[in-house]
């Protein structure tokens, strides 16, 4: 399921990225890659503010359906 439909303040593990090459690289840059645990801090305007690896990283909503949970 895609991350952009889970609840603000939930937890998930990274199941697999979807998109083409430069997509999963921008991502896997970002440090989104398969196992990593991400956390749905905040929701605006479709746009997400994740905590992935003690950062905090905001993504649209675009990226965010690429990333599968």
């Amino acid at each position: 399921m895609p991350l952009s439909m889970m609840e603000v303040g939930s937890k998930h593990r990274i199941c697999a990225i979807s998109g083409n090459d430069s997509v999963r690289k921008h991502l896997g840059d970002l440090g989104f890659t398969e196992g990593a645990e991400v956390t749905i801090i905040a929701a605006v305007d479709g746009n997400l503010v994740l905590g992935i690896h003690q950062s905090r990283v905001a993504i649209n909503r675009d990226l965010a359906m690429r990333i599968l949970v």
